[in-house]
């Protein structure tokens, strides 16, 4: 009789035990801000920004908007009154990121100033990298990658991303306090700040070195060896997945980064990842979820550029497989999506394909992905193929090229000098879904840099003709030369105006052109290939 009363009480204890051992789940809770405010609780009156983050947006005249600012610690305490952990609050999302059991769940669902719960996915990252390393030595291992597009002009004037402050979201960045690449970041004091949202901590040189290598193919600066494309940027290093699990990333992860590199000012973001799965295939993304709208990640992507930071993604390399397109946060309008092309700008098989399923052109645009040089793993330069190095590649160009626009004058506008990377690619006269604007031409910008194409536009009239396309202008300009240039930079034709030209027939080319009129100041215009 005994032993069975002592059974029982094991079989209750048990039983109790399984009961109050709930599962925890990770959920976002969207707030319901006009209740809130109702019942007195309303947005802090300062904004969450560094004095840096600030001058970005008074540099781009953009204003400050609601998601500028977080809630108080009391609905912080509201929430966690329910018994659940509340990891952080997304200043964009307007939600908090909470831990939660099933009971607690049910409390915060009850709240009327809680407008829905929605369960955080856990994300099956699609590695944005392709078959095997290789270990190659040779001088200058990057020329080739960095000539590809353009990018020694930038350099050649002094521009390398000096000031540019560039945050990378990645996986375990292991190496970079080591290898000898990324010694001149650290001496000089260009690496700002480390943070860790997989484990909570500064510590980001472990579990993985993925984030490693993407960083080196734009720090890097061992001259004569190695250089980066923007080897004199300064950098923040977050990992936000854990590449010993394949449940490799969980979007909160990357919002949370992503608010942090708005909050500290940074100016570009730079993301080789890729989602389109998720954990037991629940929740999988399908084409018509690739609209810019629909993933948290994309949605956070795009307050990103909106508040005046430039987003680099890379496209994915799924381009041989029976998914084919890109995956999230590519789909994002008015960032950078990433493809790849090999040594001679042909696309790489595997490099995901557009168009969005609201049909917008993606990529954007293509580099070096295909036998990149990067900085490997045991701390040997040598190559590697992937989406995943593309990315970079483009990122550290575009800060270099940030940091000339900067020099130029006081205000820019990322939009603006976004389209004109886009618009010096090699296939920007015909975008489609593979290339989507091709192969940047950085140093072909320098020349646009702080100009006014609204003003080129009113002094030059381009027409159709049947002997090339035609350029006129006012009669009150003195001219005294007119070039014409390739993508490369390369003089095809010049003309002198000993006594003034009137007008000015561009020759037939097949391919694009620009065409640079010396009169008091120099102009230029692109000028789209003749068709024959």
């Amino acid at each position: 009789m005994f032993k069975k009363i002592i059974l029982c009480l094991l079989w209750v204890l048990c039983y109790s035990n399984f009961s109050y051992a709930q599962e925890i789940t990770r959920y976002w809770v969207y707030l319901d801000e006009p209740i809130l405010e109702s019942l007195g609780v309303n947005s802090l009156q300062t904004p969450a920004l560094s004095q840096r983050s600030l001058d970005r947006r008074s540099r781009q005249n953009i204003p400050l908007r609601s998601f500028d600012y977080s809630m108080p610690n009391s609905l912080y305490d509201m929430v966690k009154s329910t018994g659940a952990n509340v990891r952080f609050f997304s200043r964009w999302l307007r939600a908090f990121s909470v831990e939660a059991s099933n009971d607690e769940y049910e409390l915060l669902r009850k709240k009327q100033w809680i407008k829905k719960i929605t369960p955080v996915r856990k994300v099956l990252r699609k590695k944005l990298q392709e078959g095997d390393i290789s270990y190659g030595y040779s001088y200058g291992q990057s020329l080739g990658q960095t000539d590809q597009i353009n990018l020694a002009p930038i350099h050649d004037l002094g521009f390398a991303g000096q000031g540019i402050f560039i945050a990378l979201m990645d996986g375990g960045f292991s190496g970079v306090e080591t290898h000898s690449v990324f010694q001149g970041a650290w001496n000089q004091g260009r690496i700002l700040l480390t943070k860790d949202f997989v484990d909570g901590d500064t510590n980001v040189f472990h579990v993985g070195s993925h984030g490693m290598s993407v960083l080196s193919t734009i720090c890097a600066d061992i001259n004569g060896t190695f250089v980066g494309t923007a080897p004199e940027a300064s950098y923040a290093l977050f990992r936000t997945e854990n590449e010993l699990s394949e449940t490799i990333a969980e979007e909160d992860n990357w919002v949370w980064a992503s608010e942090w590199a708005d909050s500290i000012g940074v100016d570009i973001t730079n993301t080789s990842l890729g989602y389109t799965t998720f954990d037991n295939g629940i929740g999988d993304h399908t084409y018509s979820d690739l609209d810019g709208r629909t993933s948290v990640i994309s949605l956070a992507a795009n307050i990103s550029a909106r508040v005046g930071i430039i987003v680099v993604a890379a496209a994915g390399n799924e381009g041989a497989s029976s998914w084919k397109y890109i995956s999230c946060p590519a789909d994002a309008d008015s960032i950078f999506s990433i493809g790849s092309v090999d040594y001679q700008g042909i696309r790489s098989a595997f490099s995901s394909q557009g168009p969005t399923s609201d049909g917008r052109i993606k990529p954007d645009l293509m580099a070096r992905g295909s036998g990149a040089t990067v900085m490997t793993s045991n701390g040997t330069i040598g190559t590697s193929s992937g989406t995943s190095f593309a990315s970079p590649i483009i990122c550290g160009a575009t800060a270099s090229l940030l940091q000339l626009a900067k020099s130029a004058g006081s205000n820019y506008d990322i939009q603006v000098l976004m389209n004109m990377i886009r618009n010096s690619a090699n296939n920007s006269f015909n975008p489609d879904s593979l290339m989507g604007y091709g192969i940047p031409n950085y140093g072909s910008l320098i020349q646009h840099i702080g100009s006014n194409e609204k003003n080129v536009e009113d002094l030059f009239k381009l027409s159709y003709s049947e002997d090339g396309w035609r350029i006129g202008w006012s009669h009150s300009l003195s001219i005294q030369k007119i070039e014409v240039l390739d993508y490369t930079g390369r003089i095809l034709f010049e003309k002198k105006c000993y006594s003034g030209c009137m007008d000015f027939t561009v020759p037939k080319y097949s391919f694009g052109t620009i065409v640079n009129v010396l009169a008091e100041s120099q102009h230029s215009l692109k000028i789209p290939p003749f068709k024959f």
